[in-house]
């Protein structure tokens, strides 16, 4: 009779490369859930800071607002921007007194415009006025603006006199900008500058609001600080231009700029200049202390 020995069965050991590997992809989908996650909350929590107003035609502005007291200082963001980036400078200023920003149409939680129609600056102060008054947000108001966002506090500050008590421009677009980057450079790296500045998410018509300003007057007496950007922006040149546009424009912007801040300082009888030399083109995200000082300086504080 023949006998067969049997082995026992046993679960074949696991080879250390597939395990090794199972590790790395629970990691990294640990990594990305939890990103995704913060991100989420993130926004969540950015949606429930404000509150969406309407201000007429079915439409509706985001605005957050947070302090309290007299006057309220006005944020207002640069193109395609959102205000968010204001948050931090918001959060100081709500010690003081109260302290909102909106997001322009088209951007952040704001409503999108259907259409293909550009808007312009004075179409922003249009809707900041009906936020303003729908959310009971009375004056007297010091206003600061950003980049192109000092184009509307400059329109908004022309129409309501009354109801502005001082002004920050933090590296504001002057309304001749275009003009002069126009005549400083070759019509090549002028038409690839152009073409940036006019193809924005906004769906703003940059040239169209410049001439809204253009029109209008100085600011008398009226308490102004202006902020001037001491480094060149440092942001990943956007796509369409050559590099021989980037190094042109590169070489001719910063005197132009700083040209065109110290008119801005001359807009008004009462007014600081200050180059905030370590800090690029979003000052309020570099240097927010400097701002803050530059607001509160406004405030009495």
């Amino acid at each position: 009779m023949t006998t067969t020995l049997e082995r026992p069965i046993t679960e074949p050991t696991p080879r250390p490369k597939r395990k090794r590997l199972r590790i790395a992809i629970a990691i990294v989908l640990a990594i990305v859930v939890g990103v995704i996650g913060f991100r989420v909350y993130n926004v969540f929590v950015m949606y429930n800071s404000g509150e969406l107003v309407d201000v007429g035609g079915g439409r509706k502005i985001f605005v957050s607002c947070a302090g309290t007291g007299s006057p309220t200082v006005i944020l207002e963001h640069g193109l395609d921007s959102s205000g968010f980036e204001w948050r931090e400078v918001q959060d100081a200023i709500a010690d003081t007194t109260q302290v909102c920003f909106t997001s322009r149409a088209n951007m952040g939680f704001s409503d999108r415009i259907p259409g293909d129609d550009q808007r312009t600056m004075q179409d922003a102060v249009d809707d900041l006025t009906a936020v303003l008054t729908a959310a009971d947000v009375e004056g007297p108001y010091v206003l600061v603006g950003h980049s192109a966002g000092g184009l509307s506090m400059r329109l908004f500050a022309d129409q309501h006199p009354e109801d502005v008590v001082g002004m920050v421009l933090v590296d504001t677009t002057h309304e001749d900008m275009l003009n002069r980057m126009e005549q400083a450079l070759s019509s090549q790296a002028w038409s690839q500058l152009n073409s940036v500045w006019t193809s924005n998410a906004e769906g703003l018509d940059l040239p169209a609001s410049s001439a809204e300003v253009a029109a209008i007057g100085d600011l008398g007496d009226l308490p102004l600080v202006v902020l001037e950007a001491g480094l060149s922006q440092t942001d990943d040149p956007p796509p369409g231009m050559t590099q021989n546009t980037i190094d042109e424009v590169q070489a001719v912007f910063p005197a132009v700029e700083s040209t065109l801040q110290a008119e801005l300082a001359q807009l008004s009888t009462n007014s600081t200049h200050l180059v905030v030399e370590d800090a690029g083109h979003f000052i309020h995200m570099q240097r927010p202390d400097v701002v803050i000082d530059a607001i509160e300086s406004l405030l009495g504080g």
